[in-house]
Formats: structure tokens, sequence, C-alpha cells
């Protein structure tokens, strides 16, 4: 269902982006961030609020720095081309998502397969070496964290999970609204990101 914004509003904000008028984004995000999220939860109901907020972020600040690839003439409003860009960019990630996963899990049957092949006790010598060695890896990682909350924030991304609701019943935040709680989580991430990046570790 196509989002409702008054047209002049945002044929404005959009000739001030293209303007360069830093104030613009700001503007656009607290106008219309809110309904695009609603709009897009809509389309993928059982997808994780992380993964369509990401979605839409990433549409909108690629429209932000690019306004010009918005053109009027095409007569699609600007709300609904950035909820064009952003279900195009959840869908993306959904299926890169599946695609990885059945990646992963082809090449764990193949590994075991001929490990066994070669030996009948192969498999369970290889399933217990891995399994030290990822939680080697996974204490290593824990060790670079000072914060006992970014601790448990990175063992809940080790064991898969993607809510944001988890991470921000961690942080403290359960009670902001979504949007922030989202915004938040990210920040947060992606900091510590950086300080594994830095020892070493992966991202």
């Amino acid at each position: 269902m196509p989002l409702r914004f008054d047209s002049s509003q945002l044929f404005k904000l959009h000739h001030r982006l293209c303007d360069g008028d830093r104030t613009a984004p700001d503007e656009l995000a607290e106008l219309i961030l809110e309904s695009l999220v609603e709009a897009i939860a809509r389309q993928f109901p059982h997808t994780d609020e992380q993964i369509i907020w990401d979605g839409i972020v990433e549409a909108f600040l690629d429209y932000c720095a690019r306004p010009s690839q918005f053109d009027e003439r095409h007569r699609v409003p600007l709300d609904r081309f950035l909820q064009m860009a952003s279900w195009r960019n959840v869908a993306n990630a959904l299926r890169g998502e599946t695609r990885r996963r059945r990646h992963v899990e082809t090449m764990a049957r193949i590994d075991t397969t001929a490990a066994v092949e070669l030996d009948p006790t192969a498999g369970n010598v290889i399933q217990q070496e891995d399994t030290t060695l990822i939680q080697r890896q996974q204490l290593g990682l824990m060790n670079t964290l000072q914060d006992p909350k970014d601790r448990q924030i990175l063992a809940l991304r080790l064991q898969g999970e993607r809510r944001t609701e988890a991470f921000a019943e961690i942080l403290g935040i359960s009670h902001l609204p979504i949007e922030a709680q989202r915004r938040e989580v990210k920040r947060t991430k992606d900091r510590i990101d950086k300080i594994l990046r830095r020892h070493g570790g992966p991202p």
C-alpha cells in the first residue's frame, strides 16, 4: 500500500537535497522513516526487524547521497520510490542469507561425508576438533571485550541471534521506541566490530 504524504512537502525536500541543503536529510528522515518501516514490515511480516531496518536505511542513505537518481518525470512519488528501493534491499538481503545458509550446509555435509568415507571414526574426531577450535576462537574474541554487555551482545551474535529485542534487553533500552532500539543496537554492534577488527578478529 503506498505511503501517504503531502507531495509538495516531499517535492521541496527533494529539491533542497539536490541543492546540497544539509538539514534536508534529517527532516526527511523524521517525516518518512517510521512509515517506511511500517510499510516494509507489512510486506515482510516474518522477517527480522533488523534486516528490514538495514534495508530501509541503505535505501534512504543512498538516495540522500545521490538525490538525482530520483527522476520526477517518471511520475513515481518520492515516498513510493524509497519504498520500492527498500523492498529491493530487504529482498536481496533475504536471498543472500538463504544462499549463504545453503552453501554452509552443503559444505558441511561434503566435508563430513568425505571424512567418514576415509575413516568411520573420523566424523566424531573432526567434529570434536572443530568444536574445540570454534570454542577457542570465540573465547579469544570475548577476551578482547572489556564491557560485560559487549560480551553478552557478541555471545548472542555468535549464537546466530538477530532479533533487535534480544540485544535491546541486554542494553537496557527495551523501553525505547523500536526505531531508537534499532539505532542503538546497530551503533553497539558497529563499535564491537571495530574493537574486534583492531585485535585481528572477524567483524
